[in-house]
Parts: C-alpha cells; sequence; structure tokens
C-alpha cells in the first residue's frame, strides 16, 4: 500500500507534539461534486475500536530432567620387567697388593704380613629389574536425576483493543453572490492520525 505522509507540528503550551497524517490510498476515489459559492474541503475525524494483533514478549520458564554424575577414578599398580644399565657388584678378599687372597693360597705363598681385606668391585652391566607403572581409570557413574529451569523470552501472538482514528473528507460550501454553482471533480482521500 503506497501512504502519503503530511507532517503537521502541534505546538501545546510547552510540549511539542509531532502528528503525523497518513494517507490511506485504499480508500480514495474519484468524485464528482456540484459547488456552489466558494468551497473548501474539511476533514471529520471518524474513531472507532479495532481489534490489533501484535506479537508481544512473553517470559516461559523451560524445565527439564538432567542426570547428574561424579566422576570416579580408580589406580591399579602393573609391572613388568626391564633390563636397565646398573652396577654390578661383589665383595672379594684382597690383599694389598691387589690379587686375591686363595690365589696366593694356592700357589703355596704365605705371608702374614700382608693380612687380606674385603674389598668391593663393581662394575657396569645389564641387569633385570621389576619396575611399577600407576594405570588410572576414571569413569562417571550416575548419582540421580535434578530438575533445571531456564527463563527464556517467547514472542506470544496477543490481541488487544485499540483506538483508531481516520479523518474523512467533507466538502463544505460558503454561497456568495453572484458565483454559479459547477460540477467539479476532484479526488477524495481519507487520512490516519499517527502521533509519534
Amino acid at each position: 500500500m503506497t501512504v502519503m505522509r503530511v507532517v503537521l507540528y502541534i505546538l501545546t503550551f510547552d510540549t511539542f507534539v509531532l502528528s503525523l497524517m497518513v494517507m490511506d490510498e485504499e480508500s480514495c476515489q474519484e468524485v464528482e461534486e456540484k459547488e456552489c459559492g466558494i468551497c473548501h474541503t474539511i476533514y471529520m475525524e471518524v474513531c472507532r475500536m479495532k481489534m490489533m494483533e501484535e506479537m508481544m514478549p512473553n517470559k516461559v520458564s523451560v524445565c527439564n530432567n538432567v542426570t547428574r554424575y561424579k566422576n570416579y577414578c580408580t589406580t591399579e599398580m602393573n609391572y613388568r620387567e626391564v633390563e636397565e644399565e646398573q652396577p654390578i657388584c661383589e665383595v672379594k678378599m684382597m690383599n694389598n697388593d691387589h690379587s686375591a687372597c686363595q690365589e696366593k693360597l694356592d700357589s703355596g705363598l704365605k705371608n702374614f704380613s700382608d693380612p687380606c681385606k674385603q674389598v668391593m668391585k663393581c662394575k657396569i652391566g645389564m641387569k633385570k629389574m621389576k619396575k611399577s607403572y600407576p594405570t588410572t581409570l576414571c569413569e562417571d557413574i550416575a548419582i540421580g536425576q535434578e530438575e533445571i529451569c531456564v527463563d527464556m523470552v517467547k514472542l506470544k501472538k496477543e490481541k488487544h483493543e485499540e483506538k483508531y482514528c481516520s479523518f474523512h473528507p467533507k466538502t463544505v460550501c460558503q454561497q456568495e453572490e453572484g458565483k454559479e454553482c459547477r460540477m467539479v471533480k476532484k479526488k477524495m482521500c481519507n487520512y490516519m492520525d499517527i502521533q509519534e
């Protein structure tokens, strides 16, 4: 629908009111009227109550049952054998010249001034060891249900009565001597008043 807007500025006391007169194109008609004298068009206000549909925001609560879970974890120790470089040591009886006491005894040599001592000898070698590796396993176990609600805003179509006013054209003439009546063709349209 094509509309034409006529802006009227109305100053009432200290309040500035902006009134929009919107032409209702669908109401326009070509008419032929008899005019006698000085004529002009006035607009008569006609109001009626009209049911209007409007989308209004509406607060609603949406609730759902939700299963609650708790996380349980257990740790197990696993063992396996691995080979690692380790010092391999043994204790031997040695004298001061770092020869084994047993070797001297076997050769028939006896030197009581050269006593035997316990000496630890070590070397680096591969040795099997048992190592522990902890393994943690977790799982979610259901422990019950709870209701969780969320507030939402939804648009809801609502109907309400609203005052609807329009201005209908009417030709008013003031007869004047010496002026003859004439037939005049004109376009007559209704206007709607919109306050902003």
